[in-house]
């Protein structure tokens, strides 16, 4: 194993020529609509902070930088460390930036990246006979028992890639480029920016430059800390940035640690791009896709994996990190939030398998194995769904978007194109494990997988999963066709459905405008879903919709269930239609299956539309 120990703890530097141009109109302060100059009459529109594509400097002195890690090629690791800056997000005056949603240019991260890209050709596959489901009209989202509320709106970034964490009385998300939490109630406690563009940011203190993107969060259930993610690169420079609370509360301290991520691989470096990440009881893992920085190699170097050892950074001393280099790009971590067994990367195959692979010795000697799960047939999605009167979005490729392994099955999800359709449609999967990769076990298996095809014009897409100790399953996505919106929707199932299929849809958010300009919008790289960690049946969602002000995240939970089982007996039949009946005309919660604040003839419906 090559070893390459980093200890950086830098300082931010003076302040570069874009985080100046922010004095004029900071991004953290009060964004109205265009302001007016009263001296000259004219619109003043807030200056993005990347306006002439400049990114300055990391923090780090040139001669600071650590040395780039050498690797031998795919299977080769290295490992690493680093020192914590601690902060107290206590002492962030404000707590939550005040802010209006951004009104001037607005910039996708990779327009500030590199130029990159790798070879995504989807080869055909062995055929199979197998079929995904599709969805029933039976309800399985009780949203009458759950919250719904506004999350972060437009920043100066597109798209916002929501990212969600649950505690035991807290709500976390990310996006590019901020972080926020709130009490589960909606309430919010704490909001600023990634990056040093905030007062300050929340990376910063670490020396982060002006440029963190890609975020994502979780929260351990196992070890009860929050886990936040950015990637940072530089010219010449590229990190893996995490932050670690110190308990089950996000509110006081984080310890936070900026790992060096520049790896080279026979005489050439490469960044890294598009995170996954997650948990198990031995580590956390980061996986990137990585791309060439400077030398005469491949355009595109493989996957990174990371795993931290969590040990140290619990308790703010050094953290170790491991790397391993995997072939394949845009792996997902699965999250394994009971521990019960290692986690799983997983990306796609060919056009009828997904591969999944496992880690022996992740923070040892690690060694990865290679498997193969066949599942029905499929093509990469139509990139351009098309909205009512504006520009289609742009849905992204075949990539999946979360994974959560429960009991021994791992559940994930992507959009896709079918052989009877040209729709964009949104795919979900389960998959047991059997036992692998332990001694003894057999090999993954497809149990089950669905598609959400809501009419014959629709297009779904961004499907994140979550799946509870029960078996309930929910997956948000987003619908749009000619007539609709790209509006937020979520669906569930009970282990009781038939195979394959999900419950009645239940729209969480609407969206009233569309991009006007361009020729596609791109509507995000994921969405994102969790279990509460203190109510196993109780599930949280992100996602975002677009409104005449840019995009808005939105933040809703609810539970599943087989809607209309009124005294919790399993059934739903004529002991629970004389509970609704002898609530009819009041605001009973719990006998208001509609959540519309009476009871009456639509609840009697929902009630006669799932009789057993």
């Amino acid at each position: 194993m090559t070893t390459n120990t980093m200890n950086v703890n830098p300082t931010c530097s003076a302040l570069s020529c874009a985080t100046a141009l922010l004095l004029l109109l900071p991004a953290c302060a009060p964004n109205p609509d265009p302001a007016r100059d009263h001296a000259s009459g004219v619109d003043v529109i807030p200056v993005h902070p990347f306006a002439a594509g400049f990114v300055g400097p990391s923090g780090v002195a040139p001669e600071d930088l650590p040395p780039p890690v050498p690797m031998s090629g795919i299977g080769g690791s290295a490992r690493g460390s680093a020192s914590p800056t601690i902060i107290d997000t206590r002492s962030f005056d404000p707590q939550v930036i005040q802010r209006q949603p951004w009104r001037g240019e607005t910039k996708r991260p990779g327009e500030i990246l590199p130029k990159h890209g790798r070879d995504k050709t989807l080869h055909a596959g062995k055929p199979n006979d197998l079929r995904s489901g599709g969805m029933t009209d039976r309800p399985r989202v009780e949203k009458g028992t759950g919250m719904f509320f506004p999350a972060i709106s437009q920043s100066p970034w597109t798209p916002p890639d929501p990212a969600i964490a649950v505690g035991p009385n807290h709500v976390l998300e990310t996006v590019n480029m901020e972080i926020a939490w709130y009490d589960k109630d909606g309430t919010p406690l704490f909001q600023q920016t990634l990056d040093s563009t905030g007062e300050p940011g929340f990376f910063e203190e670490l020396g982060a430059g002006d440029f963190t993107f890609d975020p994502k969060c979780f929260y351990d259930t196992i070890r009860e800390r929050y886990v936040v993610l950015a990637l940072e690169h530089y010219s010449g420079e590229s990190w893996i940035t995490i932050a670690v609370s110190d308990d089950d509360d996000p509110d006081g301290i984080w310890y936070k640690y900026r790992t060096w991520a520049l790896p080279e691989i026979d005489d050439t470096t490469y960044w890294v791009d598009y995170p996954g990440l997650g948990f198990d009881a031995t580590g956390w893992y980061v996986t990137a896709n990585l791309f060439r920085e400077s030398g005469p190699g491949s355009g595109f170097g493989g996957t990174l994996l990371r795993s931290f050892d969590p040990e140290g950074a619990m308790n703010g001393e050094d953290v170790v990190f491991v790397d391993l280099l995997l072939s394949g790009g845009s792996h997902q971590v699965a999250q394994v939030p009971t521990g019960e067994q290692p986690m799983v990367l997983a990306r796609t195959g060919d056009s009828t398998s997904l591969r999944l692979v496992t880690v022996d010795d992740p923070l040892g000697d690690p060694s990865s194995e290679l498997v193969s799960v066949d599942i029905p047939e499929y093509a990469y999605p139509d990139d351009r769904p098309p909205t009512p009167g504006g520009v289609p979005l742009n849905s992204l490729d075949g990539r999946l978007m979360n994974v959560m392994i429960r009991n021994g099955n791992l559940w994930t999800g992507h959009s896709v194109r079918t052989p009877d359709i040209s729709n964009t449609i949104a795919r979900w999967y389960e998959i047991d494990l059997d036992e692998w990769p332990d001694n003894g076990g057999g090999s993954p298996f497809l149990v089950q997988s669905g598609e959400i095809r809501p009419t014959a014009i629709a297009h779904t897409c961004f499907p994140a999963i979550a799946v509870n100790g029960a078996g309930h399953a929910a997956v948000v996505y987003t619908m749009s066709s000619e007539t609709d919106f790209p509006n937020l929707f979520v669906a569930g199932r009970i282990p009781s459905d038939p195979p394959g299929t999900l419950g009645a849809a239940e729209q969480l958010a609407s969206s009233n405008a569309v991009p006007t300009g361009g020729s596609s919008y791109r509507w995000g790289d994921y969405f994102d879903a969790a279990v509460d960690p203190v109510n196993d049946n109780r599930f949280w969602v992100v996602g975002e919709v677009y409104t005449p002000d840019g995009w808005l995240t939105e933040i809703s939970s609810f539970t599943i269930s087989q809607v209309g089982d009124l005294n919790g007996d399993g059934q739903v039949d004529g002991a629970d239609l004389s509970i609704l009946l002898g609530e009819w005309g009041t605001d009973n919660e719990i006998a208001d299956l509609n959540a519309d604040g009476l009871v009456d003839g639509e609840d009697l419906t929902i009630i006669l539309g799932n009789w057993d």
